[in-house]
């Protein structure tokens, strides 16, 4: 539905990792990213906690350091065996230089999470203290800013049933269309 939204308005060019039932790997979404020189990377996800009272969406993104320790057991949870990807220290110029681009990406990856939350903010319900970040392989690698973007709990009937509700859907989309749209477009003016 986003994508479709987004390519009706006309102002961003869309690629999907995947428009189907089936699964890849972190590295393989992150490739496709870097592969077609993404300018911006979200990977949308439902949500679903043991505590069947968790409620609202929450955008995650890239920092060494979580946010939380539930941001963290997230982080390793999406990471799986895979792990997270590290800089190696090696103190070369080269790893200097791959560490203050991975920096740079952090800092535009917050910039883009708290632009989702602003327009998500009154569209869609979201979770107390919505921003949220730790050391996600998928959005590391995606070498672009990257937001990880749940949007409710499965495992809570209202979040669920808010994303079968069309209209609420719709709000949503808006919400992450607009987002999209005025990061490209602070993007586009830095350069």
């Amino acid at each position: 539905e986003l994508r479709t939204r987004l390519a009706e308005r006309g102002r961003v060019r869309i690629a999907l990792t995947r428009d189907g039932d089936h699964t890849l790997t972190l590295d393989d979404r992150a490739s496709i990213a870097r592969r077609l020189g993404a300018d911006l990377f979200l990977s949308i996800h439902a949500d679903s906690a043991a505590n069947p009272e968790a409620t609202g969406a929450t955008a995650y993104s890239l920092s060494e350091v979580a946010s939380d320790k539930d941001a963290a057991r997230f982080a390793s949870a999406q990471n799986g065996s895979e792990g997270a990807i590290t800089s190696v220290a090696d103190g070369s110029v080269r790893a200097l230089l791959a560490d203050l681009a991975v920096r740079d990406e952090m800092n535009a990856s917050a910039d883009f999470a708290m632009r989702v939350i602003g327009k998500a903010s009154g569209r869609v319900e979201l979770r107390p203290e919505p921003h949220r970040f730790a050391a996600f392989r998928v959005l590391r690698g995606a070498e672009a800013p990257a937001v990880l973007f749940e949007a409710g709990y499965l495992s809570n009937a209202e979040d669920e049933a808010r994303r079968l509700d069309p209209a609420h859907r719709r709000r949503l989309v808006e919400a992450l269309a607009d987002a999209v749209e005025a990061e490209l477009a602070v993007r586009s003016a830095r350069r």
